[in-house]
């Protein structure tokens, strides 16, 4: 009876070491609902622009600790930087919510007239350093351009994801700021969205007017 128990007490050791030693991935023990992009961006300093808004440089967003959150996938990045080509992935072609992804930009090209071997031409040459011809006058702005109303945006808690009439606009500012965008006068669908917090889902009307407040907090 002894040795039945003391070969219990072994096993049950055995089992409990076996669990502590098991990896469990960060993909399971995450509960965040939305979607996690990692950016493994070469160069790493390149700027990235979420929607055509600029979020930050790429190697912030290199680490699975430092993923950017969305809540969904209806997305699309561009990885920008001086000297090189842009480069845009449309995150709706992905299926995983936990998406890592690996960009090489690619240096721009060095104009033709430099990398060609052929002799120069100087007819040619005279032909290609005229000047450029005049850029015609900026138009006016058009009356519904002239007549959009400044929002000024308050979002609490701060990085809470703002969607207008179903668009990522951004991310919320840090505590305490605001943000400021401009729209048409009339009615939007505005929702607001953290893990964590009940999500807001509102349609405002902008009045036609110079200037409008919008504050949103997020309840748990």
């Amino acid at each position: 009876m002894k040795n039945i128990s003391l070969l219990s007490a072994v096993l049950f050791l055995i089992c409990a070491f076996a669990a502590c030693s098991i990896n469990v991935p960060w993909e399971v023990m995450d509960d965040y609902e939305g979607v996690r992009v990692v950016m493994r961006v070469n160069p790493d300093d390149a700027d990235v622009l979420l929607n055509g808004r600029f979020i930050g440089a790429a190697y912030e967003f290199s680490s699975t600790g430092s993923a950017l959150r969305l809540a969904s996938r209806q997305n699309e990045l561009v990885f920008a930087k001086k000297g090189y080509r842009e480069e845009a992935v449309d995150l709706r072609s992905y299926s995983s919510r936990h998406i890592t992804l690996r960009v090489d930009l690619e240096s721009q090209d060095t104009p033709v007239a430099a990398k060609s071997s052929a002799p120069e031409d100087p007819q040619a040459y005279e032909a290609k350093s005229e000047p450029a011809p005049a850029q015609p006058a900026e138009k006016p702005l058009a009356p519904e351009e002239r007549s959009m109303t400044q929002v000024t945006l308050t979002v609490s808690p701060e990085e809470t994801a703002v969607y207008i009439d179903g668009k990522f606009w951004g991310l919320a500012p840090a505590e305490g700021k605001t943000a400021t965008l401009r729209l048409p006068p009339g009615k939007y669908a505005f929702t607001a969205f953290k893990p964590g917090f009940n999500i807001y889902s509102k349609e405002i009307t902008v009045p036609k007017q110079e200037k409008f407040s919008l504050a949103i907090t997020l309840q748990k």
